[in-house]
């Protein structure tokens, strides 16, 4: 629909189009980055380790929380995906707590707003802003990263279920 609103799963069939486009044009002409790899790198061979880095982001608030809470709090995660070694790294920064940090989590597989339960810690306790860390993940976590079926969230003394959350979510490539 020309001048509509494109959401869901039609405006990622078309903006995946429009990477794979510019790909293949950029390859055409000879334009790269990355360290000699096309930035709009893309592979049909899901064994496929080589090309660059793929970047992972969740912005962490009470909005997207299961249970209602009431926070002021704010929060940003970073990750980054090597490709050939499978190696997640990973900070995260919040502020505005309503009380103490006391769980960090990566949960999933889940579609949407939905509930799963953590498969990994993001942080030990105790935490403080800004978190850094590293893990090799599985395939199937590598799965559930790049197909957007996990989210971040923050647990608190006071929001002992979660004050903060966020899905996790690609970072488009910048040319």
């Amino acid at each position: 629909m020309i001048g509509g609103n494109l959401s869901g799963p039609s405006a990622v069939l078309i903006i995946s189009f429009v990477c794979a486009m510019l790909s293949a044009l950029q390859m055409a002409i000879g334009s790269e980055t990355d360290g000699g790899v096309s930035c709009g790198y893309f592979s049909t061979d899901p064994n496929d380790r080589s090309g660059p880095s793929i970047h992972f982001y969740a912005d962490l608030s009470d909005d997207s929380e299961h249970l209602p809470t009431e926070s002021a709090g704010v929060g940003r995660a970073d990750f980054t995906l090597e490709r050939d070694t499978l190696k997640l790294s990973w900070t995260v920064r919040f502020k505005d707590l309503t009380s103490q940090a006391t769980g960090l989590h990566i949960h999933g597989p889940v579609p949407a707003e939905g509930l799963a339960p953590p498969i990994f810690d993001l942080a030990p306790e105790p935490f403080m802003s800004p978190v850094e860390g590293e893990k090799i993940l599985s395939q199937g976590e590598v799965a559930y990263f790049v197909q957007h079926l996990v989210y971040v969230n923050l647990h608190t003394t006071r929001y002992p279920e979660g004050e903060l959350r966020g899905s996790v979510r690609k970072t488009p490539p910048t040319c």
